[in-house]
Order: structure tokens, then C-alpha cells, then sequence
């Protein structure tokens, strides 16, 4: 229900189950983003182009999945809705982002200043589809930010990019048990660090109420379509990012699993 007064803001609620989707999926996006970047260093020509788009697409829309899943768990005492062209640009967004990430950690090298400037336009494009993705918000309530969570939310995207980026580059030509077991594990690590961010911008969103807010019978409603359409995006990603999983391990198999690219990495700064 709504807080006493016009200047108390709106108590909001999740959707515990649609949250743990949420995490789920930031997970697998993270182990999948793990492996196409192995994908796309060992690629050459077209092919690398190919995997580099393939790629982006898939890895942006895992990521997407997460935030539009975590704002359907989301819920306030009067109805939500979501513009529709906008929530498509915040997913564009998210698939730039991701193409620059694969780009950047495909390449020979990666000096510490590739790495700073790759974390800061990969964190610029995730706050970008995150608060695009806010705009796309239709509530009868006047929507403001805390400017201490914003700017702490973006100096995570920013961290989260960076640890993304140093993970893929040093785990991209990774392969067997071992691979698989440390790629699992950065998995979780990059999966958690995304939802924090996610939900750390959240707390930067204050909805306060106006003189026509109210909470009316259609919430419930509401709720249990916004729960359908949550688990359909999820199953959904999951197919799109299992598919991008297979591609991955048949392309592996088909290279006897050693990457065709040359300047295998050795840590960051490594000189071709």
C-alpha cells in the first residue's frame, strides 16, 4: 500500500521466485558470454564476424532477460506497465554493449588501458540499457533518483565491465573439465556481480505517488501476467543461450578444440 503523504514514496515488493530467475539467468548469460568469447578469438575472417554478431546477440539478450525479468519481479501498489519501443532499445543497448565486450577480449593483447577503456563503454552500455529500460516504466507515480546509488550504481557497472572483461580474456581458450570448472565458477562470480548492479540501481528509484495514485483491484491481475511473461522471457533466453552454448561446442569440436587465432594470452599487457 501506499506510505501516508504526497512526499513518502511508494513500498515496493518482489517477486522472490522471479528474482531467483533472475539470477539464474545472469548466470548462465555469464558462462555462455564465457565461451563465445573462445568462439570468437579462435574464428578468423567472416566466421569471425558472424560469431562476433552471433554472439553480441545472444550474450545482450541474456543480460536484457535478467533486467526485464528483475523489473517484472517488481512490483508497487498500483499497476505497472512497460513501454514496448523503448524496452527494445534497452535491449539494443545491452547487445552493444555485449559487442564490445567480445570484441575487445577476442583480440591478440589486452593492456591495462584496453581493459580500463573496454570496462568503462561496456559499463556505460549496461547503465545505458538499465535506465532506458527504466524509461520504459508506465506508472502513475513521479519517478526520481537517489544521486549517491546512481553514481554508485554506474561506478559498478563500470567494476562489474572490467572483472567481465579480465575473466573472458584469460578464460576465452580454456577448455576440458578444468576450463569448464573455472569458467562455472567466473560464471557466477560475473552472473552475481550483474544483479547486484541491477538491483543496486534499483534502490536509486524512488516512486512517489501523485494526487491520482491508488491502488486498485487490477494489481493482482496485474502481478500474475507480469509472472507469465517473466518465466516466458526466461525459458525463452535459456533456449536462445543453450542454442548459442551448442554452436560453441561444435565449433570447439570441429578446431580439436585448440583456438585458431595466434597470440594466446598470458595475462593482461601480454605484447604480440
Amino acid at each position: 500500500m501506499l506510505k501516508t503523504g504526497m512526499n513518502m514514496t511508494m513500498t515496493s515488493s518482489y517477486d522472490m521466485l522471479l528474482v531467483v530467475l533472475s539470477i539464474v539467468v545472469a548466470i548462465v548469460a555469464s558462462y555462455t558470454a564465457l565461451n563465445l568469447a573462445g568462439r570468437v578469438t579462435a574464428a578468423q575472417g567472416s566466421s569471425r564476424v558472424a560469431w562476433l554478431l552471433g554472439g553480441a546477440t545472444a550474450m545482450g539478450i541474456g543480460i536484457w532477460s535478467m533486467h526485464f525479468i528483475a523489473m517484472l519481479a517488481f512490483s508497487l501498489p498500483v499497476p505497472i506497465s512497460y513501454n514496448m519501443g523503448i524496452t527494445f532499445l534497452s535491449m539494443v543497448a545491452g547487445i552493444i554493449a555485449s559487442a564490445i565486450a567480445l570484441f575487445i577480449v577476442s583480440r591478440s593483447s589486452m593492456g591495462v588501458l584496453q581493459l580500463t577503456l573496454g570496462g568503462v563503454l561496456m559499463g556505460a552500455g549496461i547503465g545505458t540499457m538499465h535506465y532506458t529500460g527504466m524509461a520504459a516504466v508506465q506508472v502513475d507515480a513521479a519517478v526520481s533518483y537517489d544521486p549517491v546509488f546512481f553514481v554508485l550504481s554506474v561506478i559498478i557497472a563500470v567494476v562489474v565491465s572490467i572483472v567481465a572483461l579480465w575473466l573472458a580474456f584469460h578464460l576465452r581458450n580454456e577448455t576440458g573439465t578444468v576450463g569448464m570448472l573455472q569458467k562455472g565458477i567466473s560464471a557466477f562470480v560475473m552472473g552475481g556481480a550483474i544483479v547486484g548492479l541491477h538491483y543496486t540501481a534499483m534502490m536509486a528509484s524512488n516512486f512517489m505517488p501523485t494526487a491520482t495514485s491508488s491502488a486498485v483491484p487490477a494489481v493482482a491481475k496485474a502481478g500474475m501476467d507480469n509472472s507469465w511473461l517473466a518465466w516466458v522471457i526466461g525459458i525463452s533466453t535459456f533456449v536462445i543461450l543453450g542454442l548459442a552454448l551448442i554452436s560453441s561446442l561444435i565449433s570447439q569440436r570441429m578446431t580439436g578444440g585448440q583456438p585458431m587465432a595466434v597470440g594466446v594470452p598470458k595475462g593482461v599487457g601480454t605484447a604480440r
